[in-house]
């Protein structure tokens, strides 16, 4: 992360399929060993039979120092119109846990229920002003959820994957337009290990190039650190080795 200037990143999780993935010691492996990541707990909605059973576990990633959740839909097996998702939104927003959502829209339920663009505008618009990172941008939609997305300011329009992944295809025009006209909107990842951080440095430096400093650093970091107060995360993290 040195070699390519990471100032901090998110360490997300992907459940149990992936990695032998646990709440307990995937939070207490990132802060014993990094302090420049912040760990992003699973949360998988199929798990949970009512909302109090949900906030319940909620609070119980937050005593264990998890920075957020993920919620993937494709992995879980859930539309965006899930019964628990919009209380998972705001019960975490309550807590002060980031939410990432992943937008990965192509693929459908075994009912042909999709993920789709419009389902997630019409989820967006029951939350208006809650706060959330759009992980992958919508990848080959990213255009256009990019402008669903601009009635919702709290809401973040992740790039990771989809930076590195459509290299040389259209994409190409819609996120050198994205960084030119929508730098405060916009946050930036690998997708580790799909991309290696030097990935994630090759494309940034290209996009950035005809943008000015100020709007490459609200992509890079910036963005993200003002929404969730991350800089005061990281300092606190910093000076205590962990958080607690």
């Amino acid at each position: 992360m040195k070699q390519n200037e990471v100032k901090w990143a998110l360490a997300v999780g992907l459940g149990k399929e992936v990695g032998d993935y646990s709440d307990e010691t995937y939070s207490k492996f990132i802060h014993e060993h990094s302090e420049i990541l912040f760990p992003i707990a699973f949360l998988n909605l199929q798990d949970f039979e009512s909302v109090k059973e949900l906030e319940n576990h909620l609070k119980y990633l937050k005593k264990l120092n998890y920075t957020g959740i993920k919620i993937h839909p494709r992995l879980s097996k859930i539309s965006y119109n899930h019964h628990l998702l919009i209380d998972a939104i705001n019960i975490a927003n309550e807590m002060e846990l980031i939410t990432l959502l992943c937008t990965y829209f192509h693929w459908a339920l075994a009912d042909n229920t999709f993920c789709d663009l419009n389902s997630l505008a019409n989820l967006l618009s029951k939350i208006p002003d809650k706060k959330i990172i759009l992980v992958h941008g919508g990848t080959v939609e990213l255009l256009r959820l990019s402008e669903a997305v601009k009635p919702f300011p709290n809401v973040l329009v992740d790039l990771s994957m989809t930076l590195c992944k459509y290299e040389g295809s259209s994409l190409d025009l819609d996120l050198q337009f994205l960084f030119k006209t929508f730098d405060q909107r916009i946050c930036i990842g690998s997708d580790s290990p799909e991309f290696s951080g030097s990935d994630l440095r090759k494309r940034f430096s290209y996009f950035s190039q005809n943008i000015s400093k100020e709007k490459a650093e609200n992509i890079a970091y910036k963005n993200l650190a003002k929404i969730f107060n991350l800089e005061t995360i990281h300092s606190s993290k910093h000076k205590e080795g962990a958080l607690r």
